[in-house]
């Protein structure tokens, strides 16, 4: 009696383990994308950098700037919302509203210290990301993203203009 109640115990954690990892959301980090000197285009779809400025990339990196492939940016239909007082682990859904494309006179991902992704901190001149905001990004091909940026400086040179970020798919 004792073994059949430990084995049925044993395959309800089985299930359950198996459960929560299948619905688990891969989450991959990248480190120090250089958009000290151009700008640095990324691809979500194949997780990689593309060398230029194609119908090929998300999002895009120029200093502190962040452009979405979408609007007077790219020939994408990319758009971006940009999430405030939450963290990358509560986004488990894309939301309903709020996205928007790049335009000449605004960017859907906000510039300048407190307004988007960061904030300048004059004592020591530093471009810190901003606990809680995280990004929303519907790529090019129709998929949604979300992207915290972690660093905007290189760990082992201390570069700046050196993104590092995690991002995972949305269903």
């Amino acid at each position: 009696m004792k073994t059949r109640y430990f084995n049925e115990i044993s395959m309800a954690v089985v299930a359950l383990i198996f459960s929560i990892t299948a619905h688990a959301q891969e989450v991959k980090t990248i480190a120090n994308i250089n958009a000290a000197t151009e700008t640095a285009y990324f691809n979500f779809t194949t997780g990689k950098q593309v060398p230029t400025a194609s119908d090929e990339w998300d999002i895009a990196f120029n200093r502190t700037t962040v452009l979405i492939n979408g609007g007077s940016s790219g020939s994408g239909k990319a758009q971006a919302a940009l999430l405030k007082e939450t963290s990358f682990d509560s986004v488990t859904q894309r939301p309903t509203a709020g996205f928007k494309a790049d335009t000449e006179s605004e960017k859907a991902i906000p510039t300048g210290s407190g307004n988007g992704w960061y904030e300048y901190d004059m004592g020591d001149h530093s471009i810190n990301p901003i606990p809680g905001r995280v990004l929303v990004i519907r790529t090019t091909a129709g998929d949604y993203v979300k992207l915290e940026i972690l660093s905007y400086y290189n760990k082992a040179t201390h570069d700046s203009a050196n993104y590092s970020f995690k991002y995972s798919f949305l269903k």
